[in-house]
């Protein structure tokens, strides 16, 4: 990438330099004028357009590294990338760790947003999106699976849906809850680990939004989710931390 793009930039206040560089070339990223794939400028050519030391250059490309911005390869410098769902994911999943989030929290967020993602996809899923629903609701019923893998596969059906509402909010909210909600499923999941009574949920879910009646989909999840909420009240597990 050319470092044409640095020229005519606002010149750097008092405030940190490393942090005014880091929200700069965010901003370049964001807007696309730094693409997918292109390079950054080369480290001498920050320092010189910004009239900066390396120390300087080389903390701002830390800071986009974890946010999973960009990625350094050997010989060629920092490309851009988009990994910033799951540098999201692993920061979030710290911080709802360190604020004792309990399976209750996590039951309530569920309740909040998977019922109307479900209307949506009812509304909004195109065929292509239901064979993705579909296809993971029958790699469920395989009985060879244990449960940490049908857990993976329990996940991706409501992340699909959540593809499938056309909100992409809700999409970037399941993925960068994937860590929680994956326990949170193995959880519930785990005394018992009966797949065809979970599975007679999702398969109800599954044809409403086949069948593009929205109020019937509201109906389905909220009874998954009511069952899924009464196990752990049941295990007596609402106290119990993510």
């Amino acid at each position: 990438m050319s470092s044409d793009l640095l020229k005519g930039l606002p010149s750097l206040a008092n405030e940190s330099v490393a942090k005014q560089v880091t929200d700069i070339l965010t901003d370049l990223i964001v807007s696309g004028k730094i693409k997918l794939g292109e390079y950054l400028p080369t480290e001498e050519d920050l320092c010189r357009e910004f009239g900066i030391g390396r120390s300087s250059v080389r903390e701002a490309i830390k800071t986009l590294e974890s946010r999973g911005m960009v990625k350094k390869f050997h010989g060629k410098g920092m490309v851009v990338i988009d990994e910033s769902a799951a540098a999201t994911a692993k920061l979030l999943q710290i911080s709802l760790k360190m604020k004792k989030t309990t399976m209750k929290d996590i039951m309530e967020f569920r309740n909040s947003i998977e019922i109307k993602m479900t209307e949506l996809a009812a509304k909004r899923a195109t065929d292509e999106q239901i064979q993705i629903i579909s296809g993971h609701l029958e790699k469920m019923k395989n009985e060879e699976y244990k449960l940490d893998t049908f857990a993976e596969f329990d996940y991706n059906f409501h992340k699909s849906i959540a593809d499938a509402s056309g909100n992409s909010v809700f999409s970037l909210m399941m993925e960068t809850m994937r860590p929680m909600l994956y326990n949170h499923i193995i959880y519930t999941l785990n005394p018992t680990f009966n797949p065809e009574h979970s599975n007679h949920y999702h398969e109800k879910i599954l044809q409403t939004i086949r069948d593009r009646n929205p109020e019937e989909a509201v109906e389905a999840m909220r009874l998954h989710l009511t069952g899924t909420e009464r196990i752990i009240e049941e295990l007596e597990g609402v106290n119990v931390t993510i």
